[in-house]
């Protein structure tokens, strides 16, 4: 572990130590999902507001390419994270100085690096931005200090796991912004919302909501098919 993140880990263990509640809080904001139904509300706010006009069908764009493309760059994410080394989270690190008032449980089978989380609600983020400053303002916050700032203090990242995703959200939020990028991407959608709405809906209600869960279910669905391919072949 480097020293930066190791400063910054110690500082917060010391901080939970100090302010006993402050952990409650912190544990609590992890263990529920409030902070990214905000996200989706203020997708969503964007996505209906300013109702017929050019200003609409822009950010209608901006949140239809962003959607597409949170797959695929969920896709990276973890194809990055597997194929880089393997990085400790440091809850799961028996080689530092530092306790976490939670267990290590799942969190010790997947690398740390780079934070999936950070990725995803940082491009949200940044999409917002473009479409609404005070939306993305929001979002970003919610993102930093909901979101991001509790899988550090709890020890489920490092702060460089979190930047380096913040980064990559914040970069590839601007490159699906662009408008020859996100003209293409968001063809297919209104395509589909134009041929049948109730599908495009349910799509986007469904999408939406896996992206609330940063995909996991479709992450574990995938590990677990290509185990079982596996499995069937050595046979």
């Amino acid at each position: 572990m480097n020293e930066f993140d190791y400063g910054l880990l110690v500082f917060l263990n010391q901080l939970g130590d100090s302010y006993p509640i402050l952990t409650k809080i912190v544990i609590g904001i992890q263990s529920q999902s409030l902070q990214k139904v905000l996200a989706l509300a203020l997708l969503w706010w964007a996505w209906f507001d300013n109702e017929g006009s050019i200003r609409q069908h822009e950010a209608r764009e901006r949140i239809a390419a962003f959607l597409v493309a949170s797959v695929g760059c969920i896709a990276a994410v973890r194809l990055l994270a597997a194929t880089l080394p393997f990085r400790l989270r440091p809850l799961a690190n028996p080689y530092v100085d530092l306790h976490f008032p939670i267990e290590v449980g799942d969190w010790g089978n997947w690398s740390a690096f780079p934070s999936d989380h950070a990725v995803l609600f940082s491009m949200l983020a940044t999409c917002l931005f473009f479409i609404s400053r005070p939306l993305g303002l929001i979002a970003a916050v919610d993102a930093a200090l909901l979101i991001c700032f509790p899988r550090v203090f709890l020890g489920i990242h490092h702060p460089s796991d979190i930047i380096v995703g913040a980064l990559i959200g914040i970069g590839a939020g601007w490159f699906i912004g662009r408008e020859k990028i996100r003209v293409p991407l968001s063809l297919p959608a209104f395509a589909l919302m134009r041929w049948n709405p109730s599908a495009f809906y349910a799509g986007a209600f469904v999408i939406t909501l896996l992206f609330t869960q940063v995909f996991a279910p479709v992450t574990y669905l995938a590990i677990e098919t290509a185990k079982f391919i596996r499995t069937l072949a050595s046979l």
